[in-house]
């Protein structure tokens, strides 16, 4: 390799820097002066500013004008590879949290690379690229097209030659190497912690044997059911300190619920009507207009025009016959498909190179080589079908399992060599009168068919006007009033059940609202709710304005708010005050327990001891989930695997009650060679971190990442 690509020299601003270093550290006294003077006079702060933030990492705010850079110019790269492109809201969004994914990569993920010097030299990239050892991923890109096999001259030719001839291609190859060299350093990464892994003689060996390797045991237990609750009380200072002691299980987010109606605004009749009415006028244009592509496009039609000469089985089978039955020149109309309104003109008919035919079907599976029996079930069936015992449509609903299985075996238009169905299928209903049923056997199956048109060659030539129906302003209005009158009622005396109850209204509700997950149930884009709910004014109770969301309107009222940290004890009361219950009851039965284990020596002493049932576990390991008896109990599972064959532990505190376990004996097992086991378990714990996503999520928690993006786009 050359020794070039090693060099460091200075860059051209390096030189100029150099050069002129008194000069820029005066203007950059004077400027931080400026910028000084400006944020004392404003009141703001250079450090911890957080009102321009859009989020969090590491503790560090992210500004909007940083997000928003490298939104920008992930979105400049897209228009740029993709010239012409209309970026629409779902894309944008796409966008935005690409963007943000890459900051939190940058700020989570490659300091880790920096700091363990993980790089690609010069020299490594050149011989990935034009070296004795090309990539794989710049092989696939410059083969030739006969003989498919790489081209390195190709390569060389672009490097040179075409790269400076094209700016276009040199920023694409420049944007190609950066996002290729990353690739590199987060693969050398990968490769660094997995291979950092390492089982010991040790390790195995407890792996064979917690799986393997079983226990014969029996227990004496005095269960916690034997004390009733009602004769146990729990405090609120106890339930606190329990959380307190076990923090990392009870630690919560901070998160909100809600209460919320939602009207979905929906055109009304005369919406309805209206939309008629613009049809028929546009019917009425339409048929005296000369220039038809300008005409729809002057009409702000949501189908462009399409010169294009269309064949069968390209419109909807409702209005699909109405088109290519008609004559050139006629406009056919209205048509309603999901809310849009539409009217077309019939410009030209021509004729298709390809026949086209629609027909229906029902598939009778082919299991093993019993094609014969097959044929036979579909003779029966097509028997019961002209007898009307059954009908076509049924068959096809019960047995097909294509699109078709929802249509009743319709398959709809089908040209020659389109390949949607099999060859000879299709040939045999070209074939076949209208209305004639035929068997055909394909690489599917056994179809019974028939033919449900002639044969066609027609192809069509079109116009088309359409407009989705919106609801009209008065539409709106009332909507906007009946929810303003929800909102009246529900900021008087009455709750926000019974004022929803009262107006016919339903209410839902969306618990734990996070502002890292703002999901709320039927809203998609929730993030105007959550740019109210999770402002410093609102509070527990606080009743939002009308929210316009989605087409819908929405209001909203707090009812919960929790703060990050332990919850308070009312909250915790379910899930903790049956734990501690039983530990006040083994502090009641632990002294008998123990006073009975002082004076026996066997399972059968004890039990006649405390008058208790023996329960016998022939077989524990580490995947018992339950034991006979007892249920899922892990103190007393690790207390028979921990305690040695003959010998008897000690009054086990476990989570249904407090036990004695005595092992009779360890079972024999078949170990496993450990050098077998030891690869195997280093090559799966490779394996885990070889993706990436384990290291990645762990240095995400890490950071405690906070995404406020909400507060700017909704």
């Amino acid at each position: 390799m050359s020794d070039k690509y090693n060099k460091e020299e200075p860059s051209v601003l390096q030189k100029i820097q150099n050069q002129t270093g008194c000069l820029f550290l005066v203007i950059g006294a004077a400027m931080l002066a400026f910028v000084l003077t400006d944020l004392v006079s404003s009141g703001s702060s250079i450090f911890g500013s957080t009102e321009n933030s859009v989020g969090s990492i590491n503790g560090n705010p992210v500004s909007y004008e940083e997000f928003n850079s490298t939104y920008e110019g992930m979105k400049q790269q897209l228009v740029q590879n993709n010239p012409g492109i209309t970026i629409d809201e779902a894309i944008a969004e796409q966008y935005r949290t690409q963007a943000w994914n890459s900051l939190i990569e940058a700020k989570t993920i490659q300091p880790q690379y920096e700091q363990l010097g993980i790089s690609v030299s010069p020299a490594e990239l050149e011989d990935l690229t034009v070296g004795a050892n090309t990539h794989p991923q710049i092989q696939q890109s410059f083969r030739d097209p006969e003989s498919n096999q790489f081209d390195k001259q190709r390569l060389i030719q672009f490097l040179k030659q075409d790269i400076n001839e094209n700016p276009q291609a040199r920023q694409s190859w420049t944007t190609f190497q950066e996002q290729f060299t990353t690739g590199l350093i987060a693969e050398k990464y990968r490769n660094l912690v997995s291979s950092s892994y390492y089982t010991t003689d040790l390790e195995a060996r407890i792996r064979g044997k917690e799986t393997e390797q079983t226990v014969n045991a029996s227990i004496v237990s005095l269960p916690y059911a034997q004390i009733a609750d009602s004769n146990i009380s729990v405090s609120n200072a106890e339930i606190l300190a329990y959380a307190k002691q076990h923090k990392s299980k009870y630690v919560q987010q901070a998160s909100r619920d809600i209460e919320y109606i939602k009207l979905d605004v929906v055109p009304s009749t005369k919406d309805s009507v209206g939309m008629i009415e613009w049809a028929g006028e546009t019917i009425e244009k339409f048929s005296n207009t000369k220039n038809d592509s300008a005409f729809v496009s002057i009409m702000g039609s949501e189908t462009p025009f399409n010169p294009a000469f269309q064949v069968r089985g390209s419109f909807s089978p409702e209005v699909e016959n109405r088109i290519f039955d008609e004559e050139a020149g006629k406009v056919v109309g209205p048509f309603e498909q999901n809310g849009v309104y539409s009217v077309v003109k019939i410009l030209d008919f021509g004729s298709d190179s390809l026949r086209s035919v629609r027909g229906s079907h029902i598939l009778f599976s082919v299991a093993g080589t019993d094609t014969a029996d097959a044929e036979t079930e579909a003779r029966e069936v097509l028997a019961k079908i002209k007898k009307g015992t059954t009908t076509f449509s049924a068959q096809a609903s019960s047995r097909n399992f294509d699109a078709t299985r929802a249509t009743g075996g319709d398959m709809g238009w089908i040209r020659e060599k389109s390949g949607k169905y099999p060859k000879r299928l299709v040939n045999r209903l070209m074939t076949s009168r209208q209305g004639n049923y035929i068997i055909v056997r394909s690489n599917r199956g056994v179809h019974l068919a028939k033919t449900t048109s002639a044969v066609s060659r027609k192809t069509v030539k079109v116009a088309i006007v359409d407009q989705r129906i919106f609801p009209s302003t008065a539409t709106d209005g009332a909507f906007y009033k009946k929810a303003g009158e929800f909102l009246g009622k529900v900021n008087g005396e009455q709750s926000f059940e019974e004022v929803a109850e009262s107006m016919g209204l339903g209410k839902r509700v969306a618990n734990k609202i996070t502002e890292e997950n703002r999901t709320i149930p039927n809203i998609t884009e929730s993030d105007k709710i959550a740019e109210w709910l999770f402002n410093s004014s609102t509070e527990e109770g606080s009743v939002s304005g009308v929210i316009d969301v989605d087409g819908s309107l929405v209001v909203a009222r707090v009812s919960k708010i929790r703060e990050e940290g332990i919850p308070n004890a009312e909250d915790l009361r379910g899930e903790i005050e049956f734990i501690i219950k039983n530990q006040k009851k083994a502090e009641i039965l632990l002294p008998r327990m123990n006073a009975a284990l002082a004076t026996a020596e066997t399972a059968d002493e004890l039990s006649n001891a405390l008058n208790a049932v023996i329960t016998p576990v022939p077989a524990a390991s580490f995947n018992t989930g339950s034991l006979p008896n007892i249920g899922q109990d892990y103190k007393i599972i690790g207390s028979i695997l921990g305690t040695p064959v003959g010998k008897h532990s000690n009054a086990i505190e476990g989570t249904t009650g407090v036990a004695v376990v005595f092992v009779n004996n360890a079972n024999e097992y078949d170990a496993e060679s450990l050098d077998s086991l030891k690869d195997q378990m280093q090559r799966t714990s490779a394996q885990n971190t070889q993706g990436g996503n384990e290291v990645q999520a762990a240095l995400i928690k890490k950071a405690e990442v906070k995404d406020q993006r909400y507060k700017f786009y909704n």
